[in-house]
């Protein structure tokens, strides 16, 4: 074998090593974890009660008679004013309506016997549908936070109505599920001004705004931690990309962000939603 040729085998061999050692070298660098930061900056932040309510009449008038009804005055969507005659039984017994509304439910007929006190429900309904108002109920946990003249945002096909917290029952009534019973706290919201396009018995959404604060210290929720005695703490990155464990205390939220009282300064960075790689000291690449 010539020179030439072992000249070439020798080249042959240093490249294919080159590569080979290439390949290892870039295998044996470490990977830094990656980290998405965000800034410690002042907003408003804004906590709310998120509830669904029922649509209901601001008044309503149920009547419950006895005996034979005699004279039958109303049906169901009839428009009667204050002091109209609803209905008359046998014995003379007369009711006429205490407001201006609408009869929304009748469950007797003339010259027949009314039964439903029997049955446990109203003879004749009469209910004021040009005065709407919305009723809510509270868990235990919404109840605690739920005060009378708090301000409400309420939705209905997506169109949005300003109402209040007017008034909360002084206790919370039971009811009973397929799954066993649940004990709720009812409130009333009525609507800053008067409503259209509501209809009575429907759900609307109400968010009711229980806490907020003005040019407060705020972080997106994605930076909050706990560690295992659920104190709240979160990663802090510095100019040379090490993370640091900087423990806090937060005050209200919204479902974005949430208010810092202690523990950073505005400008500060914080690293959004930390995986397991990164830890006190860790060295991190910032994305983009």
């Amino acid at each position: 074998m010539n020179w030439k040729k072992w000249t070439g085998i020798v080249i042959v061999l240093a490249i294919l090593i080159f590569i080979g050692y290439s390949v290892w070298n870039s295998s044996q660098t470490e990977q830094l974890p990656t980290a998405r930061t965000a800034t410690v900056s002042e907003d408003t932040v804004t906590e709310v009660v998120a509830s669904n309510g029922t649509i209901v009449p601001s008044e309503t008038q149920e009547i419950s008679g006895q005996g034979i009804v005699s004279e039958l005055n109303v049906s169901v969507g009839d428009s009667v004013n204050e002091g109209d005659s609803i209905v008359t039984y046998i014995d003379g017994t007369e009711y006429t309506a205490n407001f201006n509304g609408t009869i929304t439910e009748v469950n007797i007929t003339e010259d027949e016997p009314d039964t439903n006190a029997q049955q446990g429900q109203s003879s004749i309904t009469l209910s004021n549908l040009n005065n709407l108002e919305v009723e809510v109920d509270l868990s235990r946990s919404d109840a605690t936070e739920v005060k009378v003249d708090q301000p409400v945002k309420l939705t209905y096909n997506d169109k949005e109505y300003d109402g209040t917290i007017s008034t909360i029952d002084p206790v919370a009534t039971q009811q009973q599920t397929q799954t066993g019973s649940s004990s709720s706290l009812g409130a009333v919201i009525t609507f800053n001004s008067k409503p259209e396009g509501l209809i009575a018995g429907f759900e609307i959404d109400a968010d009711i705004t229980v806490a907020s604060a003005d040019q407060t210290l705020v972080i997106p929720i994605e930076a909050l931690n706990y560690d295992e005695y659920n104190l709240p703490y979160v990663f802090t990155i510095d100019d040379s990309g090490i993370a640091n464990k900087v423990d806090i205390e937060t005050g209200i939220q919204s479902n974005t962000n949430i208010e810092i009282t202690s523990g950073l300064d505005k400008g500060d960075q914080v690293i959004l939603s930390p995986s397991d790689e990164i830890s006190n000291d860790t060295q991190v690449e910032v994305e983009d």
